[in-house]
Formats: C-alpha cells, sequence, structure tokens
C-alpha cells in the first residue's frame, strides 16, 4: 500500500517539472532560448522591459552578433528584469524598471527609456 501512494505522488508531481526547470533557469545563450522558456521571460517582465530586450537584440543583430555569443540572464533575484551580455567581452546590459541601462565596474549608465 506504501509503494503505491509514493508512486501516486510521484505522478501527480512530474507535471509541475517543466516549470520549475525554467523558474531555476539563470543564464542561457540566446540559441539555446526555446518557446517555453521565451513565454516565461515574457510573462515574468513588463511590456517596456521586453521593449527595451527587442531593442537590445536588434541591436546586436546589426551588429551580426551570432545568438551563440549572447547571454540573457532571467528570473535572477538581483536583477528586476532581463539581463543581456555578450561572451567574453565585457559588454553588459540589463533592462530595468523600463530603462536599458550598460554596465561597468558594478555602476550602470542609463541608454535609453522605454
Amino acid at each position: 500500500m506504501m509503494k503505491l501512494r509514493l508512486i501516486r505522488i510521484f505522478i501527480l508531481a512530474l507535471p509541475g517539472l517543466p516549470i520549475s526547470i525554467a523558474a531555476q533557469a539563470d543564464t542561457l545563450a540566446l540559441s539555446k532560448i526555446n518557446g517555453k522558456i521565451e513565454d516565461h521571460i515574457q510573462r515574468s517582465n513588463t511590456k517596456q522591459n521586453m521593449k527595451c530586450l527587442a531593442f537590445i537584440l536588434k541591436d546586436f543583430q546589426e551588429r551580426k552578433v551570432p545568438k551563440s555569443d549572447i547571454y540573457v540572464t532571467f528570473d535572477d533575484p538581483n536583477i528586476d528584469g532581463i539581463g543581456v551580455g555578450l561572451a567574453e567581452t565585457d559588454e553588459n546590459y540589463t533592462c530595468e524598471a523600463g530603462e536599458l541601462r550598460a554596465w561597468e565596474a558594478n555602476e550602470y549608465q542609463l541608454v535609453k527609456t522605454f
């Protein structure tokens, strides 16, 4: 009887796994972000932060930066929005409170407001 209860609990817990995996993600290459993760990012951010993200990604696209070199940080308790950085560079940005912020030496400069 005890084994049956454990199996039931385990089966009931399985549907929640994909949600908790997405919620624990911190930083991924843009090339690794799938539709479910993209939906999660959109739902957990403001429209202004999403416009900001689109703006910076368009800039990277115009500069022909490969998607595999662009890293997106989300669900980070230290960022009230989305972080974006380039691999092997010091180029780091956040989209927080509807602002595009460029970071250097733990200080930011406001680049644009959305």
